[in-house]
């Protein structure tokens, strides 16, 4: 039975690619420099909706970088490969929930889709780190030693947290079935970030906030849902999953 997940969702980086991608159109953005494929930046100022993180020297900085100190302190062998791991931003990294059929090579056109989405929630990312320009946390404490390959981008909001939300979001009005394990798998995505020492814990708050808030968005372009229940389709299918058809639409 459909469910409306993506209501329910609201309480260097590496995409494996393959198969087709759509022409891109040029959008009203800002930058008319950027290409966008569904929603290009202007239309999700999150700017103005997220809170600014948390002032440099306040106590709840304090209280931030302290849980990125703990959190490396206290990882085990295994969570330090898992947030390895998660340092490749793509979303076959949920064959972890969604099974070894879940793959470029079975989903062609699926691939090209989440490719798209991407490419337009990155330039949404980058307009806003650039806008609040938070350091790192290893940029406020030089003893911390991210296990990641260091980038003195802005750290706010986390956009592998914001990738992982925008792809949990999609793929759980794909499978509603596994909607929970999805979720739970997003919610590790963004948490191997502070484990790693790339972020710090509201780094991936607003990283969650800002996937649901892209999302939102991309649920109401034309263009974005006639690809996203072609992709639909095909992500049933090669799941082994019945087919959802027109009942959502």
């Amino acid at each position: 039975m459909a469910r409306a997940w993506l209501y329910w969702a609201v309480s260097g980086c590496v995409l494996v690619l393959s198969g087709p991608v759509a022409s891109a159109h040029k959008a009203g953005t800002k930058d008319k420099s950027v290409t966008a494929y569904y929603i290009d930046p202007s239309q999700v100022d999150l700017d103005l909706l997220l809170a600014p993180p948390p002032v440099l020297g306040s106590a709840k900085e304090s209280v931030d970088l302290a849980t990125v100190v703990k959190a490396q302190a206290d990882r085990t062998a295994e969570e330090a490969v898992d947030a390895e791991a998660d340092h490749e931003r793509s979303v076959f990294r949920f064959a972890d929930v969604l099974g070894p059929q879940f793959t470029p090579e079975n989903l062609p056109f699926a691939t090209g889709f989440f490719a798209r989405v991407y490419a337009d929630e990155k330039q949404i990312v980058f307009q806003t780190k650039a806008h609040f320009n938070r350091p790192r946390p290893f940029m406020v404490d030089a003893n911390l030693s991210p296990m990641v390959e260091p980038r003195k981008t802005p750290s706010y909001p986390s956009g592998h947290t914001t990738f992982a939300y925008v792809m949990a979001i999609i793929l759980a009005n794909m499978v509603p079935e596994k909607a929970g394990p999805i979720f739970d798998r997003a919610a590790e995505y963004g948490y191997n970030r502070v484990v790693a020492g790339a972020h710090f814990p509201t780094d991936i708050e607003a990283g969650r906030i800002s996937g649901t808030v892209i999302d939102s968005v991309f649920f109401h372009d034309q263009a974005f849902l006639g690809d996203f229940y072609q992709a639909r389709a095909e992500v049933r299918q090669a799941l082994g999953l019945p087919s959802m058809g027109d009942m959502d639409r």
